[in-house]
């Protein structure tokens, strides 16, 4: 698990610098906004009101997820008449037909929701296993 700088944020993610959220032992941007160097002159930041009471709309968590990459061997042994419903459902998940490729060939991580769907499409096929991917890593989501 690589360990958190502020170098991993995404350029445009916005930063929080509120010390006295609620939220913010257990916030990402809280995080990465500590890690900010102090030659950082400029950035997007998490404004005030983004926290309605106990809760806050840009709330991100700092707890690393499983992220997956590459799906070669996905429908691999299933029945050759699931395997045309189920590619074109997966079409679905991840946007297109280019862009499953693009998954399915490791170029873009599978997020925590889109495996989700993965394995609630196979549920329902009847598929009685848990989605293969290529790798499995835990990292840190910028959503």
């Amino acid at each position: 698990m690589q360990e958190l700088t502020y170098s991993l944020a995404p350029d445009d993610w916005a930063l929080c610098f509120h010390h006295d959220c609620p939220l913010a032992e257990a916030c990402l941007r809280h995080a990465v906004g500590l890690l900010a160097p102090p030659s950082l002159t400029r950035h997007a930041i998490v404004m005030p009101g983004a926290r309605q009471g106990g809760q806050c709309c840009l709330f991100a968590s700092k707890e690393p997820v499983r992220m997956a990459r590459g799906m070669r061997h996905l429908l691999s042994g299933l029945p050759p008449e699931k395997v045309m419903a189920l590619r074109h459902a997966l079409y679905d998940i991840f946007g297109s037909q280019a862009q499953y490729y693009r998954y399915r060939n490791g170029r873009y991580a599978i997020l925590p929701e889109q495996q989700e769907r993965v394995a609630q499409l196979f549920c329902m096929h009847g598929i009685d296993r848990e989605p293969d991917y290529d790798t499995a890593t835990l990292e840190y989501y910028f959503p």
